[in-house]
């Protein structure tokens, strides 16, 4: 009858602790799908975010959007090279991070450069980008393109 009651009580307490491990994973799970849907609402706040035009070959669109991790990505378009009556993608980027909730930059590095975006909201319909590309041959070239959000 001791043997009996000694192993009821070992077998109360892995229940228990089984019980307990069960209802922390349930509330670790609940907290964390809350954290990640608050995260996704903050996340799509951004000014930025939209399809950005300008009449400047150099730079005739800009996509940016918010990725699942929170970051800015962005996409810059401008004239082909081979075929002046189409736009060709630079390709993805994510944008740097910036303390400044109105500015934001990408960069790109080409075979024969490195180019910068320097995006600058200036209202809720229109940005300034500033476009810096330093050649490895050691020249460099700016200009800033006026962009308007596409509807």
């Amino acid at each position: 009858m001791t043997q009996v009651s000694s192993a009821r009580i070992p077998l109360r307490q892995i229940m228990a602790l089984l019980l307990t491990a069960a209802l922390t994973l349930s509330l670790s799970v609940v907290l964390t799908v809350a954290s990640t849907k608050e995260a996704a609402a903050l996340c799509s706040a951004n000014r930025f975010n939209g399809t950005w035009r300008s009449s400047d070959a150099r730079l005739k669109r800009i996509d940016v959007w918010q990725g699942q991790d929170c970051h800015l990505y962005a996409r810059a378009w401008s004239i082909c090279e081979n075929d002046s009556s189409h736009i060709c993608s630079w390709g993805n980027r994510r944008m740097g991070d910036s303390p400044e909730p109105n500015f934001q930059f990408v960069g790109y590095n080409w075979n024969n450069a490195d180019e910068v975006l320097q995006l600058r909201m200036q209202d809720s319909s229109r940005i300034s980008v500033w476009d810096s590309t330093t050649y490895h041959s050691g020249r460099k070239v700016s200009f800033t393109v006026w962009m308007y959000r596409s509807s």
